[in-house]
């Protein structure tokens, strides 16, 4: 595992700090050290010189961090160490400067694992976070060259379809009607029964040329509109908070929090004893929320400001239920806390972890829209492509491809029966003369009709 210019930054040290000093405190509060102000001057002391370790971290072991991916085993080290220091700078002025017992194992220990943990996970948040907005940043500029080129593919086939329909417009359509007037003058004529009948299955023929004509012109007019130009719509953006919550409650984040909060807190105030009842206690939580969920999807009020107003409040109230029940009653905890302050700390521990999968949900949510978009503009660019082609097609055979050449050549040969010379030299042979005619007519029809469905399955 490998990470970035967020394993160490502004923003994050900046969110690490506040649970850090707050843990700290609570250390101090179980060595006997008083008054608070007392504890509160180690404390800051440590927690200073952590600040300066971690700023000249970051700029001599992580110099690269912003340029290339770090290896997580020297971001674990930063992390830890940056613990280390500050433990050992607490237990140093504690015991050198304001003459207290040293506890310095304790302090290492406790520091130690909170900057480890805490520094990792809110490295691994705010490198999540960037990850995604890069992805959404790449995605959207993906959708704007993919717009770009469909609209110019789409003036293209435009151009072409222009052309298209002037050809049939201009040059076939006056020789069909051409071709309905010679079959019809050679009917009028003196023409043995045998070849009256062929040349009425001829004009049927030109009629449903003419009628397979019209059609494809209607086809390719109406295909021009059917693509549309206009860029796609801003992703809807749904609203992070309702109210003063987040929108999403979190059931996996907030256990994955509490669990580790509860760890790092219970581990040197009460040890193994008291991270396993704070572990209960956040399985306890964490139930409450799965609960909570499930109500809220079947009322169908998940996310709305009452329905997070009621959930955080039963958080509030089911941890100083338990709070009060197994620490103060069950279990013989040397330090309990009191229930009011575990109760905040879980709540504000619900709130942060749900705000991180609200915002980690919404991004997600935003990519995928990102990416059916585009697979959806790939898509239509792959049918543009088509499209023009067949329109290229189409346009060059009624210029001067097969169905101009069948059509002419239909024409040339009823001109031919109608000449009185051709006629008596061609009687032999009139019945397959006719029928090569009417193939002649029905290549055109055939070649005609399937440029009208090509035009229509855009």
């Amino acid at each position: 595992m490998t990470t970035g210019r967020w394993a160490v930054s502004l923003p994050s040290v900046a969110m690490y700090l506040p649970f850090s000093f707050l843990y700290s405190l609570e250390r101090e509060s179980t060595l006997n050290i008083s008054p608070f102000n007392t504890q509160l001057v180690v404390v800051t002391s440590g927690q200073l010189a952590s600040i300066l370790y971690l700023f000249i971290a970051q700029a001599t072991l992580l110099s690269s961090r912003k340029e290339r991916k770090q290896s997580f085993m020297l971001c674990l080290f930063v992390w830890s160490s940056s613990g280390i220091v500050a433990g050992f700078v607490s237990d140093l002025y504690s015991h050198n400067i304001l003459g207290g017992d040293s506890h310095l194992f304790v302090r290492i220990a406790n520091s130690t694992f909170i900057s480890g943990l805490g520094l990792g996970i809110v490295a691994y948040c705010f490198g999540t976070i960037h990850k995604l907005r890069v992805e959404k940043s790449v995605y959207q500029s993906l959708e704007q060259i993919l717009m770009k080129d469909s609209l110019n593919i789409n003036e293209s086939q435009n151009r072409a379809t222009e052309i298209v329909t002037s050809n049939l417009n201009e040059s076939l359509l006056p020789k069909v009607l051409k071709l309905q007037k010679l079959t019809s003058d050679l009917q009028k004529s003196g023409t043995s029964e045998s070849l009256a009948v062929a040349l009425h299955a001829l004009e049927l023929q030109a009629k449903d040329l003419q009628v397979k004509l019209n059609s494809t012109l209607t086809s390719i007019v109406q295909s021009q509109s059917q693509f549309s130009t206009k860029p796609a719509e801003i992703l809807p953006t749904r609203k992070l908070m309702t109210g003063p919550f987040p929108r999403d409650l979190s059931v996996g984040t907030s256990f994955l929090i509490l669990a580790l909060g509860a760890t790092l807190a219970q581990s040197t105030r009460n040890g193994l004893l008291g991270s396993l009842v704070g572990i209960l206690s956040s399985v306890i939580i964490v139930t409450v929320l799965y609960i909570l969920r499930t109500i809220g999807m079947r009322l169908n009020a998940l996310g709305t400001g009452w329905f997070n107003a009621v959930s955080y409040f039963l958080v509030f109230g089911f941890q100083y239920l338990t709070t009060t029940v197994v620490q103060h009653s069950l279990t013989s905890l040397p330090y309990p806390y009191e229930a009011w302050y575990s109760a905040l700390k879980t709540f504000f521990g619900v709130y942060l972890a749900s705000l991180i999968s609200t915002l980690v949900t919404e991004q997600n949510n935003s990519i995928n829209i990102m990416k059916a978009t585009n697979t959806e503009q790939l898509s239509q660019i792959e049918s543009l492509n088509i499209s023009h082609d067949q329109i290229q097609h189409l346009s060059s055979s009624t210029l001067v491809g097969a169905i101009q050449g069948q059509i002419s050549g239909v024409i040339m040969a009823l001109n031919v029966l109608t000449n009185t010379d051709g006629m008596q030299n061609s009687k032999r042979d009139l019945s397959k003369f006719i029928a090569s005619t009417s193939e002649l007519l029905g290549d055109a029809i055939w070649e005609i009709q399937q440029a009208g469905k090509k035009a229509h399955s855009r």
